[in-house]
């Protein structure tokens, strides 16, 4: 059972009951010592004389002790003390007859009196006394409590640091193509960096920064490394895993805490970069002179803050240019304070990076932080992590045998009210993964059929404008209005055909929709190109990855093929 921490009114109760409780007396046997324990009891005390080797083998004790001393055995008073000092040292009260005599041992002592005391002081004092003895066992009770609970709280931290070891187990730091600096305020923090490796020598990276410090947020951790680990086995796109991730923490987190993240995606020739942004700051593309060259700044919101139906899993994918970098962190190292009590911020942090550009100078760069921070305590975790894009290394799980798919032509005819109640992209992945021609391709295809997708239901029916996005304040606004449209819909449907040609590998996309459709400017070929705009990748991306690209105005369709 665990010790009691409510002393407080059990001393009261001690204090009250003075006059009940034994009072301990070492005495000289002398007529004065002999005359006061008469004049102790009839004031109501429960006299007990004891002998020094008594106080030896006695517990901490709350009854109070009364030492009577005349003057002509001043002597017998040093022995006692040589004896048991340890007890009487500031916890007695002294009583003699010899006024030098008390001023000479007054020190060693809580209290003093002298024999012709009247008896409202002398009963005073030993009420002192016994409230200092209550106070003295009420604080070793309150230890033997703290350090009850201490050892229960660091057995309760060792399990957990156990649980986390073990989930985190599998966790790719040592990957020789990223270098990271992770450095928490507790030993227990929000901050998370996680790296695995794909199906297909891939490489997946997530950096997420939990609400909070210390025990709490890091809870979060376990459901979120569970998933990514899970997911990346099995070689699950980007958009699939962040609404994965979305849909546990929004039923897990409690409402005032949520997850920024970002992850990531890198091909394994190092070429290609797929990665979503929730509320983290903008990871910075560096080439190998430490020039940035994009920014990959957060489109979508935290995790665990939108409900699924709101929740925006979409992507952006872009060619990473070779001996490239990609540098993400936390706020905490943005708003890292500095020994002359200023923060470092953005434009700080991107003038390091770019002299310290290379692996082989990232211990530099750790280094600059370190002597920005001096001996500054931390006020957030640290974290910062540099994926270096190369040719990732990793070998390819061995592929599924060459089994001979049969030719199949899925239809599938949505309408507003399977548009605002379930995720189309996800049931049909779920569908075509079934086949294994198919699920080794699954992330691409996912990327493929969600751009093809959002564009017919949100420029096609909801009748949304791009430039919106143009804006930093404007992505807001855009989804807003996405989320108001998509609720006010009433009529008009999307028609997404999905047909494999099993004999040449190759499988043909067409996304049709009632509305208004994609208006091309005559100016500008089949599909916009936007290098630096903040919205048209989705259909340039399209045009890199697939063959056979037309766009039907007459119809409002886009069809594509995809050669696997």
């Amino acid at each position: 059972m665990a010790p009691s921490l409510s002393a407080t009114s059990e001393m009261n109760s001690r204090t009250n009951s003075a006059a009940a409780a034994p009072l301990w007396v070492l005495q000289d046997g002398s007529a004065n010592a002999q005359a006061l324990l008469q004049r102790l009891q009839q004031l109501g005390y429960h006299v007990e004389v004891i002998q020094p080797a008594q106080l030896l083998t006695t517990e901490v004790t709350v009854v109070p002790l009364v030492v009577i001393v005349n003057e002509t055995r001043e002597a017998l008073l040093s022995e006692w003390w040589q004896q048991v000092s340890s007890y009487l040292r500031n916890s007695a009260l002294l009583v003699s007859d010899s006024q030098a005599l008390v001023q000479n041992h007054a020190h060693k002592f809580a209290y003093v009196a002298s024999y012709h005391d009247v008896d409202d002081v002398l009963r005073l004092k030993i009420q002192l006394l016994t409230n200092q003895s209550c106070y003295r066992q009420q604080i070793v009770e309150l230890k033997q409590a703290l350090s009850w609970h201490k050892a229960r709280v660091d057995r309760e931290h060792q399990l957990v640091e156990h649980i986390f070891q073990n989930a985190l187990s599998r966790n790719y730091l040592d990957y020789p193509h990223v270098n990271t600096y992770l450095t928490p305020v507790s030993k227990f923090n929000g901050d998370l960096c996680l790296i695995a490796p794909g199906p297909l020598g891939n490489l997946y990276m997530l950096m997420a920064d939990f609400t909070g410090h210390g025990l709490a947020p890091a809870t979060g951790a376990l459901p979120l490394s569970q998933a990514f680990f899970a997911m990346s086995d099995r070689g699950v796109s980007v958009a699939e895993m962040v609404t994965e991730f979305n849909f546990r923490l929004n039923r897990l987190l409690p409402n005032d805490m949520f997850c920024a993240a970002i992850l990531l995606e890198l091909s394994a020739n190092g070429e290609r970069v797929t990665y979503w942004n929730g509320g983290m700051p903008a990871a910075l593309v560096c080439d190998q002179a430490g020039t940035v060259l994009r920014r990959l700044d957060p489109q979508h919101m935290a995790l665990g803050v939108l409900d699924d139906d709101d929740f925006d899993s979409r992507v952006t994918t872009f060619r990473a240019a070779p001996h490239s970098s990609i540098a993400m962190f936390t706020d905490g190292v943005i708003e890292l304070l500095g020994h002359q009590q200023e923060f470092l911020g953005a434009d700080a942090l991107e003038k390091m990076l770019s002299q310290y550009p290379n692996t082989e100078r990232f211990n530099e760069l750790v280094n600059e932080l370190e002597h920005f921070r001096g001996e500054t305590p931390l006020r957030d975790d640290l974290s910062l992590a540099i994926l270096y894009c190369r040719p990732t290394g990793l070998g390819e799980v061995k592929p599924e045998p060459d089994v001979q798919s049969l030719p199949f032509k899925l239809t599938s005819e949505l309408h507003p009210e399977q548009l605002r109640s379930i995720d189309p992209v996800s049931n049909l992945m779920a569908a075509l993964s079934q086949l294994p021609l198919l699920r080794r391709h699954r992330t691409t295809i996912y990327l493929l059929l969600a751009e093809a997708f959002n564009n017919a239901l949100e420029h096609g029916l909801l009748g949304l404008d791009s430039a919106l996005k143009s804006q930093p304040e404007g992505f807001a606004e855009y989804y807003q209005q996405r989320a108001d449209r998509l609720n006010a819909l009433q009529h008009g449907r999307i028609l997404v055909t999905i047909e494999l040609q099993a004999s040449t590998k190759q499988l043909k996309i067409t996304v049709a929709d009632s509305g208004d459709g994609f208006i091309v400017p005559p100016s500008e070929p089949c599909v916009r190109v936007a290098t630096e705009q903040s919205y048209g990748r989705g259909l340039e991306l399209l045009r890199q990855m697939t063959t056979d690209l037309q766009w039907n105005q007459a119809q409002r369709e886009v069809s594509f093929t995809y050669s696997m």
